[in-house]
């Protein structure tokens, strides 16, 4: 509970952003009149969000890396270096990004991040130095796997207190979505019309489709609009609803920053992005390694996230009824340490399915888990800021694995000993989230209301 000042500031600040919103309202009045909460909308939108990361994120890029390296010769190594190098540049960016949305919200946030998304695949499709890579990269990776992917995190759990794992869940399917078709459709897009064209297609359905639905229809907050975020008790009448959103916690960046629950959570997202992205963007080279084919390998890239969008889905629907989440979350590193094993070790076509099926489980639960702590835990109220550390050591993640598996086949000639090496790191993540508890909002720091 919060102290009775802290209350009493957190009601002024609601009633503000409420009148704010009933302001603006009229532009709205359709809303009101929909025989649903518009919360669902919002959703939807945060789902189509994550979809349109998909063209800068490593499931994509790993159908195209083959094609910059036949076309211009340029080693594994070496452009896995131009990804790597650019993805930490944008990770850097990514601590600013984060009170970028809390400033302006996570609609401009989007659209914007959608445009230049859209211009990274012009540019790379264009590409015939590493200088325009590296910076097709950056653009890319700065825009879709880092601004527009967290833009679409803080919507469900801006917009719902109950049922926000269960919302966040829908959220998530739009990227385990985009994970199971963009493999397939650039695939397709590569061997029917090359790889350039392949990317002038993609920037042309952000730019036609994405940016004018979301100008239409995404509002940031239910506050903007005059209304509430989703709260039922059964227990409580409207008025107690209320003051529980009240005592929600909210934590600002720095001070979610001195809690060890939040870099427990931070490192698991850390090695898992290190570990996967590694191995999603060589996953063609390490089936090639052991005998099977690139269209193999792109039929499993889609089958991983189709087990885990089943696998979110029913997350979503019973994670809301579990209470300790953090055993949950410690419960997925355990299997993903269990799936990278078999992929170091593979000896036939069903250990590639076991590891698809095991890895494609960890990670549905665990977006969920992710998603649902973080504001759970810290409050909804500078959820940007806090998610956009995360958001950063995400990139990074996602930076340093690619260049330490290629370096590995380059030096090796093989995958096996980085993938055993790198499976200690989820192994360390699943015991530490077992340590993980709500930290207490101290009175002082409570009134500090930003940081």
């Amino acid at each position: 509970m919060l102290p009775i000042s802290s209350r009493a500031a957190a009601q002024r600040e609601l009633i503000r952003s409420m009148m704010d919103g009933q302001r603006v309202s009229r532009h709205y009045a359709w809303i009101n009149r929909l025989p649903f909460y518009y919360g669902w909308v919002i959703v939807f939108l945060g789902a189509f969000t994550m979809f349109s990361t998909t063209p800068g994120q490593s499931d994509s890029f790993a159908l195209f890396i083959n094609s910059f390296i036949n076309e211009f010769g340029w080693s594994r190594t070496f452009v896995s270096s131009l990804y790597s190098g650019a993805t930490v540049f944008s990770g850097i960016l990514m601590f600013f990004v984060g009170r970028l949305v809390d400033r302006i919200g996570s609609k401009s946030v989007a659209i914007l991040s959608a445009f230049l998304l859209g211009a990274a695949c012009v540019l790379l499709s264009f590409v015939i130095s590493p200088v325009m890579l590296f910076v097709g990269f950056f653009v890319a990776r700065l825009t879709g796997k880092g601004a527009l992917d967290l833009s679409s995190k803080t919507l469900a759990p801006n917009w719902f207190i109950s049922r926000r794992a269960f919302a966040i869940m829908l959220v998530g399917l739009g990227g385990t979505l985009g994970g199971v078709l963009f493999p397939l459709l650039n695939n397709y897009l590569i061997l029917t019309f090359g790889w350039r064209v392949a990317y002038r297609i993609l920037a042309g359905g952000l730019w036609l489709l994405y940016v004018p639905i979301t100008l239409l229809f995404l509002i940031n907050r239910p506050e903007d609009v005059g209304m509430q975020p989703y709260h039922k008790l059964a227990s409580c009448d409207e008025a107690d609803s209320n003051l529980s959103v009240f005592d929600e916690p909210s934590f600002s960046q720095s001070q979610a920053l001195r809690t060890w629950a939040f870099w427990i959570l931070t490192y698991v997202v850390f090695q898992s992005s290190l570990v996967g992205t590694g191995a999603v963007l060589h996953f063609v080279s390490i089936l090639e390694t052991s005998g099977f084919s690139s269209t193999f390998a792109a039929a499993i890239m889609g089958i991983k996230p189709l087990i885990a969008l089943i696998t979110t889905i029913l997350a979503g629907l019973v994670l809301d009824r579990i209470r300790k989440l953090h055993v949950v979350l410690a419960v997925t590193c355990f299997m993903q340490v269990a799936s990278f094993l078999l992929l170091a070790f593979l000896q036939s076509s069903i250990m590639v399915y076991a590891y698809a099926i095991l890895g494609g489980i960890a990670g549905g639960i665990a977006i969920i888990c992710i998603g649902t702590l973080n504001p759970d835990l810290f409050g909804r109220r500078y959820l940007g800021g806090i998610l956009g550390v995360t958001a950063a050591l995400n990139v990074l993640g996602s930076a340093i694995g690619p260049i330490i598996f290629g370096a590995a086949f380059d030096l090796l000639h093989g995958y096996t000993e980085i993938i055993v090496l790198s499976s200690l790191l989820p192994l360390l993540g699943g015991i530490l989230s077992l340590f993980v508890r709500k930290p207490v909002l101290e009175t002082a720091a409570a009134g500090e209301g930003r940081s």
